[in-house]
């Protein structure tokens, strides 16, 4: 299933906030019109632009209040842009209250539902064919989705990894097994288990064990690919039963502002720039800070390149600009001196860029990539008219 991402624009979302469906407002926004403009018109003229009778007075004073832009991110990010009912990608999409706002005034997160337009007048009519779209199923069609929908990018994830010649080049060991064993992993049942552990450094409980660590990465040595093997479905376990959002096409600051918290856990792909912060060259302590950032969005975490899986990634891949994808859990969020969206975020894996987890070019042909002097750091040309928010 492809889902929709987050590619809405300040004008678009002034538009939903009002009861517009997201068809609707981007076909206005392309004819050059906004809110402002809406709202200006007189009745004839709104009606030839195709908008009806409840959204003219919605645009009236007096008429509904407009949905907190926070509460509509929260609700389109959660469903994915989809119907919680039919959730058909395809369809123009509305936000419906479950309990009508005429009688509840009440724009809260828990009471608006992504529908489709069908969807969204079954809703409002009271037939008995209509009866399964009553307020408490519509919480119930909205809870499964929304459920379903965070373990979507986990699955796509985890199919794009297992496409032969992929590999991940770096793990948080001590962080990727205490996730697994949060979630009651048994280790002992992992692929590949008993092959990692006659290496001698996994022990029997399946955690990392002692052992000696004055080689200039982790892997070193013969028996680096049954510990790969066996870490990478330790990875693939946590995976299976977590909730991670794919941001890599929706790197913008307005929007993810409003719907990325502390502790969620994102994957992101594209130019990642790493910065060696040590000297050291052997052993634990080779500290590299990595970056991901366009847009006007950055994400940030360290790593410890001798948790490298092989000589190539520490040496190659671990090092300068690449084109990358990584996991990573949120920290903070918050933002830079310059104004930017700054992720602080923990590492969990790093590895080679997934087939099909990151379609959006933040880089403009027109607009080349350039070197800010003050700090190094590559910027990607923002191609958003309007960032949302």
């Amino acid at each position: 299933m492809v889902l929709s991402h987050a590619r809405l624009n300040r004008t678009v979302a002034a538009m939903m906030q009002r009861g517009i469906d997201i068809v609707t407002a981007k076909r206005l926004q392309g004819e050059g019109l906004t809110l402002a403009a809406l709202k200006e018109s007189d009745d004839d003229t709104l009606v030839k632009h195709g908008l009806s009778t409840t959204i003219i007075e919605a645009l009236r004073r007096g008429g509904r209040s407009p949905i907190p832009s926070a509460n509509l991110a929260q609700v389109l990010w959660r469903n994915r842009f989809t119907c919680c009912v039919c959730r058909d990608p395809a369809l123009a999409i509305i936000l419906h209250h479950i309990e009508p706002w005429a009688e509840s005034h009440d724009h809260s997160v828990e009471n608006l539902a992504v529908l489709c337009l069908e969807h969204h007048a079954r809703a409002h009519r009271r037939g008995t064919l209509e009866q399964n779209l009553a307020s408490k199923h519509l919480r119930e069609f909205k809870e499964n989705w929304e459920r379903e929908v965070s373990y979507l990018d986990p699955k796509a994830i985890l199919d794009a990894s297992r496409v032969e010649g992929y590999h991940w080049w770096w793990f948080n060991h001590v962080r990727l097994f205490e996730l697994a064993a949060s979630i009651a992993t048994e280790f002992q049942s992992v692929p590949y288990f008993y092959a990692a552990r006659r290496t001698g450094k996994i022990a029997d409980d399946g955690l990392l064990s002692e052992f000696s660590r004055d080689s200039n990465y982790m892997y070193e040595g013969g028996d680096g690919t049954a510990l790969y093997l066996y870490v990478r479905n330790v990875l693939e376990s946590v995976l299976c039963q977590t909730a991670v959002y794919n941001i890599s096409d929706d790197l913008d600051p307005g929007f993810l502002g409003r719907v990325i918290s502390p502790n969620d856990m994102i994957f992101v792909q594209g130019r990642h720039f790493f910065e060696q912060k040590s000297s050291t060259q052997c052993g634990p302590g080779q500290v590299s800070a990595v970056r991901r950032q366009a847009n006007g969005v950055r994400v940030k975490f360290t790593i410890d390149r001798w948790e490298a899986v092989a000589n190539s990634t520490w040496a190659t891949w671990l090092v300068g600009t690449q084109s990358a994808a990584s996991i990573v859990r949120v920290r903070s969020v918050e933002r830079d001196s310059d104004g930017k969206l700054l992720l602080n975020c923990t590492g969990l894996a790093v590895g080679s860029g997934l087939q099909g987890l990151a379609t959006r070019d933040y880089t403009s042909p027109d607009m080349p990539v350039h070197r800010y002097a003050d700090d190094g750091w590559l910027e990607e040309s923002d191609l958003d008219d309007q960032p949302f928010g």
